[in-house]
């Protein structure tokens, strides 16, 4: 008795389909609810309103939610292939001017008056490192490794632009002269090997500059700066 009674059981045990086997099979036949409307009618899931919805309803949520990501997530591409777009034509124009200047105040200032120039971008400044080489260097902005170190520790300690918002007395001190009313600034270290000083690009939207862009371009633009300048000073 007791061994048909185990023999039944364990038959029970092993028909039994769990809720994981379920999903399983509808996933290797997404077709089964065709021509089972009535199935379709007798299943509803709960919603945040408290209110109880069918499986097409449900269906139809998740579609509407996953196009609108979809959408979100192509707008972001688009932007991000448009500053890349407008970058490479900032760097081409700069390096092109670059090349026609002979020292090192000339390239300082040959950059901030290209860059002013272009769109998207609402000051820009070239801040160099007190060093011997650069202390004798006239109409060039110059400050000490420490008060940048102190300033801004994680950009000379990483070596990579960093994009990033930025209050009025930071704004003011990259851009003494436009800062007023900038809000976000890309600060792109000058040198890798050799750090020399950085160049901050600023922009009076607190999202333009933020820490989503790709700073492919910008990183370029302060390799480039580097050589040139590291020709002239030597």
């Amino acid at each position: 008795m007791n061994s048909e009674h185990s023999a039944k059981q364990k038959h029970n045990d092993s028909s039994t389909v769990t809720a994981d086997q379920v999903a399983q099979y509808l996933k290797e036949h997404p077709d089964f609810f065709i021509n089972r409307d009535s199935l379709l009618e007798l299943i509803t899931l709960p919603h945040e309103s408290g209110k109880a919805i069918s499986l097409l309803e449900r269906q139809v949520k998740i579609l509407r939610e996953r196009s609108i990501e979809s959408r979100h997530t192509l707008n972001a591409l688009m932007e991000n292939a448009k500053y890349n777009d407008q970058l490479f034509s900032v760097t081409r124009a700069l390096i092109l001017a670059l090349l026609m200047e002979d020292d090192v105040s000339q390239i300082a200032s040959a950059t901030e008056a290209n860059l002013n120039t272009q769109p998207g971008i609402d000051a820009s400044s070239v801040i160099l490192f007190e060093t011997g080489h650069l202390n004798n260097v006239e109409n060039t902005r110059l400050e000490s490794t420490e008060f940048l170190q102190t300033s801004f520790p994680t950009l000379l300690r990483d070596r990579k632009t960093q994009c990033q918002r930025i209050d009025r007395e930071t704004a003011v001190f990259l851009f003494p002269h436009r800062g007023a009313g900038i809000r976000s600034a890309a600060l792109c270290p000058i040198g890798r090997e050799r750090m020399l000083g950085v160049l901050a690009i600023g922009n009076k939207s607190e999202d333009y500059f933020n820490g989503d862009l790709d700073t492919l371009f910008l990183d370029f633009i302060g390799e480039v700066l580097e050589s040139i300048l590291i020709r002239k000073i030597n």
